[in-house]
């Protein structure tokens, strides 16, 4: 079963590019967004500043300042990418089978309608996240070479300025963490949308986001309550922080303090993982049985629908 799913999964990659070529495409143009600033403010002498990394081309050495948003606008963009591809994933991967009748020459092979299920539920859960962070990390390390030329020609010190204040690798593992429990604890929502994808005959987002606002519109008004969209708002709002534990004091919406404090060396990155509080979130093993429920919804109108 093991090699199927990962036949499964090589097949899913193989046929939606979007997976890859989208992160792709915007780290390009993050990139080519830096090359272009920096030349502009070269050329008419003025300090450089992308909101990646200030530096005063005025005077020598060169300083800079925002290092850590070097690291932090690169992941920022391409997880929004990484959602919104995940998203369009979920709402064709089992429509346009049925639509451009590839569904037949599927079922031709020795692979059950559960596999290929999950199979695609993998896909937007772990393989989509991983791909995104090897290019998140790819743009950061890019950025971080050309940073490091202009202030070496500049006469800077990369690693005075740059490269010894931040922790590189730590802050990769913890972007890679977040990603991946970002992404399971949206589970029940990719499952939702595979469900809708296996059902829908037409106008999948219809099916998608209706029933919830029905829903949610219902136990407005008769029972003056607002369960369902508490529930939706919970569910997005905890994906970030639902596996991360930070120490009291701390104010995670203030950039520019901890980016301080993580320069100050007195800021355990990795210590803001937390595998047990993750595990043990009742909402977490909620959103898992409520996956499960989804996928066999799926698998059934897989295997009946068509």
């Amino acid at each position: 079963m093991m090699a199927r799913q990962w036949l499964l999964l090589q097949r899913e990659i193989w046929e939606h590019k979007a997976l890859y070529y989208a992160p792709l495409a915007v780290a390009g143009l993050l990139v080519f967004g830096f090359v272009v600033s920096f030349v502009t403010a070269l050329a008419q002498g003025m300090p450089f500043d992308v909101a990646v990394v200030t530096l005063e081309l005025t005077g020598a050495p060169f300083s800079v300042t925002g290092g850590a948003a070097i690291l932090g606008i690169p992941f920022l963009f391409l997880n929004l990418v990484l959602g919104v591809v995940v998203f369009l994933y979920g709402i064709d991967a089992l429509y346009a089978e049925r639509k451009d009748k590839s569904i037949l020459f599927w079922r031709s092979m020795p692979v059950t309608d559960t596999e290929t299920v999950i199979s695609k539920l993998i896909t937007a859960v772990v393989a989509a996240p991983l791909i995104t962070t090897a290019i998140v990390i790819a743009t950061q390390v890019v950025l971080l070479v050309l940073v490091s030329l202009v202030l070496l020609i500049g006469g800077g010190s990369p690693v005075e300025l740059l490269l010894g204040p931040l922790p590189f690798v730590q802050l990769w593992f913890l972007f890679l963490w977040i990603l991946l429990t970002s992404s399971i604890w949206f589970a029940p929502v990719i499952a939702w949308f595979l469900l809708c994808s296996a059902f829908a005959k037409r106008s999948v987002l219809i099916w998608v986001f209706v029933p919830w606002i029905v829903l949610g519109m219902l136990e407005s008004i008769v029972m003056r309550t607002g369960q369902v969209w508490q529930l939706i708002g919970e569910r997005f709002s905890f994906a970030a922080i639902s596996g991360l534990d930070f120490p009291a004091g701390i104010n995670v919406d203030d950039d520019a303090a901890l980016e301080a404090l993580i320069k100050s060396g007195d800021f355990d990155v990795l210590g803001v993982i937390a595998p047990i509080k993750f595990l043990t979130d009742p909402g977490l093993w909620g959103g898992l049985i409520v996956t499960a429920i989804f996928l066999a919804g799926a698998v059934y109108c897989r295997r009946f629908r068509s």
